[in-house]
């Protein structure tokens, strides 16, 4: 995390982040950047051509001028990179340096104005010049928060003024966007198995298979006229309870009735 996001207070949200605009750093090693170039010609030149004696001290004197162009490139490169240009719901923070940390923070509230100077060049690259002036004692006597060649500034000052406008009238603030929550998922109902001992029988085939079972199953109506109809009835019951549509109690009880009928 960064050095300035570390420092956040309990609560604290960072709602925009910026820094300088990347043509900044070019302005500061432009100098170095052709000094680089011209340098890398020379030792390319020294290299493949015969200069005699002051050959090896050309090659050195090259390397090294190098060698210092490119590690000032990458020094300012690597400040650029740790620059924190910060709007929180609280403060305006800036924070500056690799190793020496520079870090200065205004709160919202003591915002008087803010001053943006964007030239025609700095409108088309979106970078410009923008001036916090705050109530504290440095902007008394003449201090603002500088904040030079800002890359987009309009978006980073339009953040601070409704971050400054939510804080001093919380009323008018749009209420914080609330995640719906996720419909439960639905779970597909599962058929329930015929249950032992229900009345959901509807009739007896002669094949043993049973056909839809209505809402009463009673038993097939026992025929008294002889022991064969009473044997066939005893089968379709056995079929019946070996299926699991009447329990073996049912089963005993209507043959015990059975045979007394007989």
């Amino acid at each position: 995390m960064s050095y300035a996001k570390n420092l956040l207070s309990r609560g604290e949200e960072v709602v925009f982040e910026s820094r300088q605009h990347w043509l900044a750093v070019l302005g500061q090693t432009w100098l170095f950047v052709m000094g680089a170039i011209l340098v890398l010609a020379v030792l390319i030149w020294a290299t493949s051509s015969d200069l005699g004696s002051i050959e090896g001290g050309v090659q050195v004197a090259s390397l090294v001028l190098l060698i210092i162009s490119l590690a000032y490139l990458g020094l300012k490169i690597w400040a650029w990179r740790n620059q924190e240009y910060l709007i929180t719901n609280r403060r305006v923070i800036k924070a500056e340096g690799i190793f020496n940390k520079q870090m200065g923070d205004s709160s919202l509230e003591k915002v008087n104005d803010a001053r943006l100077t964007q030239s025609w060049l700095g409108r088309i690259f979106d970078y410009g010049n923008l001036d916090i002036m705050t109530a504290s004692d440095q902007a008394e006597k003449g201090m603002v928060n500088d904040f030079p060649m800002m890359a987009e500034p309009v978006k980073f000052k339009v953040a601070m003024l409704n971050q400054k406008e939510r804080l001093e009238f919380p009323d008018l603030a749009p209420p914080p966007p609330q995640r719906p929550a996720p419909a439960p998922e639905m779970q597909r109902a599962e058929p329930m198995p015929p249950r032992a001992g229900s009345t959901q029988v509807s009739e007896v085939r002669s094949d043993g298979a049973s056909a839809t079972p209505p809402s009463s199953a009673p038993a097939p109506a026992v025929a008294a006229a002889g022991s064969g109809d009473v044997a066939k009835t005893l089968e379709s019951l056995a079929g019946l309870r070996d299926k699991g549509l009447i329990t073996a109690e049912e089963y005993e009880a209507k043959k015990r009735e059975l045979l007394e009928r007989m």
